[in-house]
C-alpha cells in the first residue's frame, strides 16, 4: 500500500486494539443481546414501513374506470365518446366491450350467477361499457370533468359519474389514512434509532468502568481522547456489524417464510397483490437500504463512544482525560 493511503498510526494502533479486545475478553452475550434485539426490532419495523408503502402503491394504482353506456346512445355518440376519450393524455388505455363479451367475462367469473339467468330465461343484463385507465390517481377529477360535458352525459350513465366521485373520495381518504400510519412508522424508527444510540453510550460507559485503571495508566503516558475512544469505537462498530447482519438475516427468513404461517399472504391468498407489492418495494430499495444501515451503525458507534466518554461519570472517573 503507497504510504500516501496508510492510516495514521494512533488510528490503526486503536482499530487493531479495539478488535483485540473483541476476539480476546469474554462476557460480550448480554451487550450484544442488547444491540441485537434492538436492531431486530428495528428491521421489522422496517418491513412494516415498506408494507405500507406497498399499500400505498396498489392504491394509488387503481386508476381503473367502467363507463357504463345508456341504452338510449346510438353507435355514432358512442364512437365518438371512445375516440375522444382515447386522445386525452391523462388515459393509458381505454377498451369497449360490448354486451356479449362483457357476459361472457361474468360467465367465466361467476358461474353460478350465470346459470340463475339462464334458468329462469333472463336477458342479458349487462349493459355496454368503456373500460378506461388513467396514467395517476389524480387524474380522477380531471376525467369526470370530461365526462360532465353536456355532449357526453347523452352517452354515460350520470349516476355511474356520482358514484365514481364518490369512489375517487374513498380512495383519497384510505390513502391519507394510511400515509398517516406511515408518518408513525417513521416516528418510531426515529426513537429506536435514538434508543440504539442510547444502548451504545451505556455500553461504552460499562466498558470505562470495567478498564478504570488501565484508562488512568494511559492518561499519565500521555495518551489524549481519540486515542481513548478509537478502541471503544472499534468493538461497538463490530457488535453493532454482528448484530445486523444477523438481524438482517433474521428479517429475510420472516419474509420469506411468513406466507407458510399466514396463507392469506401467499400467492392465492386474500392479501397476495399487496403481499407481491410489498417484497417487491423490499428488493428494490435493498441497493440503498443496506448502505444506509451500514453507514448509520458506524455513525451511532462514533457518536454513543463520544458521549459516554464525555459523561459526567466517564470524566468524573478520568479526571486527567484532556478536554
Amino acid at each position: 500500500m503507497p504510504t500516501s493511503m496508510k492510516l495514521p498510526l494512533f488510528l490503526s494502533r486503536g482499530i487493531a486494539r479495539g478488535m483485540k479486545n473483541i476476539l480476546r475478553e469474554h462476557g460480550w452475550g448480554t451487550s450484544f443481546a442488547s444491540l441485537f434485539g434492538v436492531l431486530f426490532l428495528g428491521q421489522i419495523l422496517l418491513l412494516l414501513v415498506f408494507g405500507v408503502q406497498g399499500g400505498l402503491r396498489l392504491l394509488e394504482a387503481q386508476t381503473d374506470l367502467r363507463l357504463q353506456i345508456l341504452e338510449t346512445a346510438n353507435d355514432s355518440q358512442i364512437q365518438d365518446l371512445f375516440q375522444n376519450i382515447r386522445q386525452l393524455p391523462i388515459v393509458t388505455d381505454v377498451v369497449y366491450i360490448t354486451r356479449e363479451q362483457a357476459y361472457e367475462r361474468q360467465k367465466a367469473r361467476d358461474p353460478e350467477l350465470v346459470t340463475f339467468l339462464e334458468k329462469f330465461g333472463i336477458e342479458n343484463p349487462f349493459p355496454e361499457t368503456i373500460g378506461v385507465r388513467l396514467g395517476r390517481l389524480t387524474d380522477y377529477g380531471a376525467f369526470v370533468q370530461f365526462l360532465r360535458q353536456p355532449v357526453f352525459t347523452k352517452v354515460v350513465n350520470p349516476e355511474f359519474l356520482s358514484q365514481t366521485t364518490d369512489q375517487q373520495e374513498q380512495v383519497y381518504r384510505l390513502i391519507e389514512a394510511v400515509r398517516s400510519g406511515q408518518y408513525i412508522l417513521f416516528f418510531v424508527v426515529a426513537l429506536l434509532i435514538v434508543a440504539i444510540l442510547f444502548v451504545v453510550t451505556e455500553l461504552v460507559r460499562r466498558r470505562v468502568l470495567c478498564k478504570r485503571e488501565e484508562l488512568f495508566v494511559e492518561q499519565l503516558v500521555g495518551a489524549d481522547r481519540t486515542t481513548i475512544m478509537i478502541p471503544f469505537c472499534t468493538e461497538m462498530i463490530c457488535l453493532l456489524g454482528v448484530a445486523l447482519f444477523i438481524s438482517f438475516l433474521l428479517a429475510a427468513g420472516v419474509v420469506w417464510f411468513l406466507p407458510v404461517f399466514l396463507p392469506v399472504l401467499g400467492s392465492s391468498g386474500l392479501f397476495s397483490v399487496w403481499s407481491v407489492a410489498t417484497v417487491s418495494e423490499l428488493l428494490s430499495s435493498l441497493v440503498w437500504l443496506l448502505p444506509l444501515e451500514i453507514t448509520g451503525i458506524f455513525f451511532l458507534a462514533i457518536i454513543g463512544t463520544i458521549l459516554a466518554l464525555r459523561s459526567e461519570t466517564s470524566m468524573q472517573l478520568l479526571p486527567l482525560l484532556p478536554s
